[in-house]
Parts: C-alpha cells; structure tokens; sequence
C-alpha cells in the first residue's frame, strides 16, 4: 500500500528535505472523542472512518471532542461546524470535503477535480 504524503511542500519549494517522525504514540485518541466518533461506522465507508479516526489525534482532548462531535453532525446532517481555532477549522473543512466526497453530495466541478488529481 502506498504511504500518503500529506505535505506538498516539496513540490512547490525549492531545497527542502523532509524529516518524517511517527509520533502517534504520543497522540492518542481521548477515550470520549473515540467514543462519538465510533458513531460515524456504517455512516463512512471503513477507510475513510479509518482516516477520521487518525486526524483529530493531534489536537488536544477538549479540541478531539468538539472536532469528533462536529465530523459526526456533518456525517449525519450535513451541517458544517467551526470552532474558530484556525488549525481545527482547516482540518474540520478537509474533513468535511472527504465524507462530502465519500457520501457523494459533492458538486460536480469538485468532484471531478479531485477525480483527475487522483489520477494524475
């Protein structure tokens, strides 16, 4: 399975190296946030539930629960949630688009975009 590379920062600055940590042992998934996140199996299909799980890991136990509680009102409503926090909010939005994308409700033009990038 190929690894993801979340940055493109080496695609669009010249002379970067990349110095890759795992750190997830450090980041664990509060208890309580992993319990409302459990609400989103069967409502996301398993790899992207798998992804959701991983990304609210860095932000702290107050943030995960009120980030896990937004994803699962977008999953069920379809209603975006913001927290005000910049760097939640990004990642909030990137979650938002994938279940967008995984329940199909994304316009046309988005869709194929993304479509193509995957391709590229």
């Amino acid at each position: 399975m190929k690894k993801t590379n979340y940055t493109t920062v080496r695609k669009k600055a010249k002379g970067v190296h990349m110095i890759h940590q795992n750190l997830l042992k450090k980041h664990q998934l509060d208890p309580i946030a992993e319990k409302v996140m459990a609400c989103l199996e069967g409502k996301v299909s398993p790899m992207l539930y798998g992804h959701l799980m991983m990304v609210v890991r860095g932000f702290d136990e107050e943030m995960q629960l009120e980030m896990a509680e937004d994803i699962v009102s977008f999953a069920n409503e379809h209603i975006a949630h913001t927290t005000g926090v910049i760097s939640a909010d990004f990642t909030l939005d990137v979650c938002y688009l994938m279940i967008a994308y995984d329940h199909n409700i994304l316009k046309k033009r988005v869709r194929s975009k993304i479509i193509n990038r995957m391709h590229a």
